[in-house]
Order: structure tokens, then sequence, then C-alpha cells
């Protein structure tokens, strides 16, 4: 059985829908004990509870929302969609500008770009949470700039992890800049995902091992 994860830590816009889905839940229980006891009157008691309930089923897909991966590909969760792409078919993983019904949201989004269709916009987001908010970010995932750029960094290092050896999907780039005694350039994503992978070897977060294999992988894609 394909056991799909996420391979990032919740965010805090996660974490609050989880804590509405428990709220809500308490909330109907109650509904339901008032109106049975007469406590609280039948229709109200009626109507509550289907208010109770839609916002649970709301409640639970926002805590589902995200990105999530596999041995067989890697699967982006909206509000009212969830698109899975095999890893032969993601040809890169990028941000993105980030919209809603077509409408620019002024910010970046993490996108899987694939081979066999168009590309897939996932609810990450590049932005900052913000706890009381009078427009809450349904179907969306704002997460901090730091957070937004490990979890690109891990979604690309499960990408190349997963690639298969080849000529790769991505069309033929022009030639890097050089730096120093000829030596290849790093590009601003792949010094972004050096300083991140850095950043998650000194926490622990990646062994030796992994850490030199990605460093490894890092310099083979530039």
């Amino acid at each position: 059985m394909t056991r799909w994860q996420r391979p990032y830590s919740l965010d805090l816009e996660t974490a609050g829908a989880l804590f509405g889905v428990l709220a809500t839940a308490v909330l109907g229980a109650l509904l339901v004990v008032g109106g049975l006891g007469g406590v609280v009157p039948a229709p109200l008691a009626v109507l509550g509870g289907a208010w109770v309930a839609l916002g649970s089923v709301v409640g639970i897909r926002q805590a589902m929302l995200g990105v999530y991966v596999s041995d067989v590909g890697v699967r982006s969760r909206s509000m009212f969609r969830t698109t899975t792409v095999p890893w032969a078919s993601v040809v890169e993983i990028r941000s993105g500008t980030g919209s809603t019904a077509g409408l620019d949201m002024g910010r970046l989004a993490i996108v899987i770009d694939r081979a066999d269709g168009e590309p897939v916009q996932t609810p990450l987001q590049r932005g900052h949470f913000r706890l009381f908010s009078l427009n809450p970010e349904l179907g969306r995932l704002p997460t901090w700039p730091e957070h937004y750029d490990e979890i690109l960094t891990t979604l690309r290092a499960h990408h190349r992890a997963a690639r298969p050896a080849g000529p790769r999907l991505r069309p033929p780039s022009p030639p890097a800049e050089t730096g120093p005694a000829g030596a290849p350039a790093l590009s601003a994503d792949q010094r972004r995902d050096l300083h991140v992978l850095t950043r998650l070897h000194q926490r622990g977060a990646l062994t030796d091992a992994e850490y030199a294999a990605e460093l490894a992988r890092l310099r083979d894609a530039g």
C-alpha cells in the first residue's frame, strides 16, 4: 500500500484548521444534546447541527491541504481537487505566481511542472500567516518565507532522489555563467537550496551522508 506523507512540518494554518474541526465537533455535540434534552429548540438544533456539519467538512479538508510525497509520485491536495503526478512525469518543482480562480494573489506558490499536462499549482504559498484575519485563507496555506523555502527545497530533494537516471525532462537551457577558475556559477535557486540544505544539516535534520548526497545532486543539476 502506498504511503503518502507531508515531508515538512505542519504550519499554523493547518494547526488552526485542526483546532477548528475539534471546536466545531464539540459545538455540534452540545447542540445535539441540547436538542434532545429540550434545552435548545429543535429547529434551531437542526439548523445549527447542519451548519456545524458543513463547517466540519470544510475544516477537515482545510487541514488536509498540502503537498504529499511517496515512492510513486507527488500529490497536491487543494480544497476541491487532489492531483497526483508520478515522479516520471514531474519536470520541475518551482515557485510560480499564486492565483485563485485566475486572480493573482500577489504571492509565490509552489508549482509542479509536469510533462503530460498543465502545471499543478499547490496550495502552499509564500506569505505570512495571520491568526486573526477577516479574510480566512480557505483553500490556501500561506507560510513564512523561511518555511516556504525549506518546503520547496525538501520537495526538490525528493524529486531529485526519485528521478530515474537518463535524459532530463527539462528543456535545455543556455550555458551557465562561470565562476572563478571556470567553475559553474550557482543559480539563485541553487544558492537558496544550498543555504536551506546547510541549515537542515546544522539542525540535524540531514545526516552527513544525506547532506553529501544532496550536495552531489545539486551540483549535478547545475
